[in-house]
C-alpha cells in the first residue's frame, strides 16, 4: 500500500517516556495536553515498541532501519558501520531536505552522551543541534545551570531551543519537500525544566502498581544486581518514592509543552500536507520491579513506547490501533510518506496499512534485543546478550548467560511471574523460541550460534550441523 500522494514529515522524539506517562494512554495525573490533542487528530498505537531499550541502538532501528546488532550501533557510544546509511542520506539523495535538530547519540564515543557539534547522518548542516551545539551556545555556566536544573528560564532550556529552532525550519522549508527530526533529550536525565513545572508536581502521587513490589524470584540474575547497584532499591533520583517524582514528571510536562509549540507551527504553517510522527526511544522502569532507568530487560515498562501518527487524509482523527507495531517500521514508513522507495537495507516493512485501517496487521510479533549498555559502562555488567520475541498474549526472552524468562501478558501484565519452565506452556515457548530462532538467522544476527538453540527446558534442540 502507498500513501495517496507525497508528504513532508515532522518526526518528534523525546528521549526515556515510557507510554503511559502520557494522558492519553490513560494517565489520568501526568499533564500532557499537547500530546493528548495530537492522539485526537491522529492515530494512537497502543502496541508499540523499540528495538533495544537502550539509547544508542534504539535510535540505530529509528534511523538506519536495522537493528543495532545488525547496524554496529549495539551499544552506547558505538556509531554504525559507516558503510550502512542513514536516514538524512537516503532521504537528501531522493531530493528531500533533511533536518535534523536535538539529541543524536549516534556518533560514537568521540560524541559521548552530547555528541561532538558537528553534522551527522546526511542531514542539513544549518540546522543541526546538538547537544554539544547547546552547550557551546549556552557557555559552560549555561551548561552547569541547566543540568542543576535551577531557576531556570524556559530559554535556559535545551528543549526550548530544539522547539525553537525546529520552528524556524518550518518557516524556511514548508514549501518545499522536507523531513524534519525533531529529538528532545527530555524527560531524559537531568530532567530539567523551569520551576514551574516541577512544582505541578508536589504532593501528588502516581497510582501505586503491584509490580513495584516485584521480589524478583524467579528472575535472572542480572536484575537481581541492577536493583542492588541503584542501591535505593526501586525508588527514583533524590530518594523520592517511585510514585511521586516532581523533577521527573515536571519534565514531562516541560516537553509536551514543546512539543505544542512545533505542532503548532506545522498547523499555521504547512498542516494541510505534513505527516506529524511522535514517539520515544525507549522507556524506563522507574520503579517497576524495583528498577529505575532502561538496560537489560524487556519489560514493558522500558521496551513499550508511545507513538501517535497523523497523516493529512491518511489516518482517522482518534482512531486507535492495537496491532503490534516496532520502530523498524518507522524509517521505510518516513519514506513512503515522503515519495522515496525504502532503502534495501531496511529490516522492517512500512505500516501505511496501519495509517490507513487501524484493525489491519503488519505484524503478529515483534522482536527485541540487547547487547551491552555502552562500552564504558562495565558497571551494567558488561555484554549481556539477550533476544526477545513479543506477540499480543505472550513474551519469550532468551538471555544467553542467564535465566530465560516467559510471561503470560494477558494473565500477568505486569510480568510478576517467569513461567519459563510452566509445562502448561511447554508448546507456546517452544514455538517462540523457534520464531526467534528464525529471526536471528534470516538477518544474520552476529551473534547467532549454538547457546541460543539448546536451553536448559529444552536441551535437545540442536543447531543444524549445515546451517549456513
Amino acid at each position: 500500500m502507498t500513501a495517496d500522494r507525497r508528504h513532508n514529515v515532522v518526526f518528534i522524539m523525546t528521549d526515556q517516556q515510557r507510554q503511559d506517562m502520557l494522558g492519553c494512554y490513560g494517565s489520568g495525573w501526568v499533564h500532557t495536553p499537547s500530546l493528548d490533542r495530537l492522539a485526537a487528530s491522529g492515530c494512537r498505537f497502543n502496541n508499540a515498541f523499540t528495538t533495544t531499550p537502550v539509547c544508542t541502538p534504539a535510535r540505530a532501528g529509528l534511523f538506519t532501519g536495522l537493528y543495532g546488532s545488525s547496524s554496529g550501533a549495539y551499544a552506547n557510544q558505538l556509531s554504525a558501520y559507516r558503510h550502512v546509511l542513514r536516514l538524512g542520506e537516503i532521504l537528501t539523495l531522493a531530493g528531500v531536505a533533511a533536518g535534523y535538530i536535538g539529541k543524536w547519540h549516534l556518533d560514537g564515543p568521540e560524541g559521548g552522551y552530547y555528541g561532538t557539534g558537528r553534522p551527522d547522518g546526511g542531514f542539513l548542516p544549518d540546522y543541526w543541534y546538538d547537544g554539544r551545539c547547546f552547550m557551546n551556545e549556552v557557555g559552560e555556566e549555561g551548561f552547569r545551570r541547566w543540568r542543576e536544573g535551577k531557576d531556570l528560564a524556559e530559554p535556559d532550556c535545551w528543549g526550548t531551543r530544539v522547539a525553537d529552532r525546529a520552528i524556524r525550519f518550518l518557516e524556511e522549508y514548508h514549501r518545499r519537500p522536507f523531513v524534519l527530526v525533531v529529538s528532545f533529550d527530555e524527560p531524559h536525565g537531568p530532567s530539567s525544566a523551569p520551576e514551574r513545572f516541577y512544582q505541578m508536581y508536589q504532593g501528588t502521587t502516581r497510582p501505586w502498581r503491584a509490580n513495584m513490589g516485584d521480589r524478583l524470584e524467579g528472575k535472572p540474575a542480572t536484575h537481581r544486581a541492577v536493583r542492588e547497584a541503584w542501591r535505593d532499591r526501586g525508588r527514583v533520583p533524590n530518594h523520592q518514592p517511585v510514585n511521586n517524582s516532581p523533577r521527573y514528571y515536571g519534565c514531562t510536562s516541560f516537553v509536551d509543552e514543546q512539543v505544542g509549540r512545533v505542532v503548532e507551527a506545522v498547523d499555521r504553517l504547512c498542516g494541510g500536507d505534513t505527516a506529524v510522527i511522535f514517539t520515544s526511544d525507549h522507556g524506563d522502569h522507574h520503579g517497576a520491579h524495583g528498577l529505575l532507568g532502561k538496560g537489560m530487560t524487556m519489560y514493558e515498562e522500558t521496551t513499550r513506547v508511545p507513538l501517535i501518527v497523523r497523516v493529512p487524509g491518511l489516518t482517522r482523527p482518534g482512531s486507535v490501533c492495537d496491532s503490534l507495531i516496532s520502530h523498524i517500521h518507522l524509517a521505510p514508513t518516513i519514506c513512503r510518506l515522503a515519495g522515496v522507495e525504502p532503502h534495501a537495507q531496511f529490516q522492517g516493512e512500512d505500516a501505511l496499512a496501519l495509517l490507513a485501517d487501524p484493525a489491519a496487521e503488519i505484524a503478529d510479533a515483534v522482536f527485541l534485543e540487547f547487547n551491552r549498555f555502552g562500552l564504558p559502562h562495565t558497571h551494567f555488567w558488561g555484554f549481556v546478550p539477550i533476544r526477545c520475541v513479543r506477540t499480543r498474549r505472550h513474551k519469550l526472552v532468551v538471555n544467553l548467560l542467564d535465566l530465560d524468562e516467559l510471561y503470560d501478558l494477558q494473565a500477568d501484565p505486569g510480568e510478576i511471574v517467569n513461567r519459563i519452565h510452566d509445562p502448561a506452556l511447554a508448546g507456546v515457548r517452544n514455538e517462540l523460541h523457534d520464531r526467534l530462532l528464525a529471526w536471528m538467522q534470516a538477518r544474520r544476527d552476529p551473534v547467532r550460534g549454538q547457546g541460543w538453540y539448546a536451553r536448559p527446558w529444552r536441551p535437545g534442540h540442536q543447531l543444524d550441523p549445515h546451517w549456513d
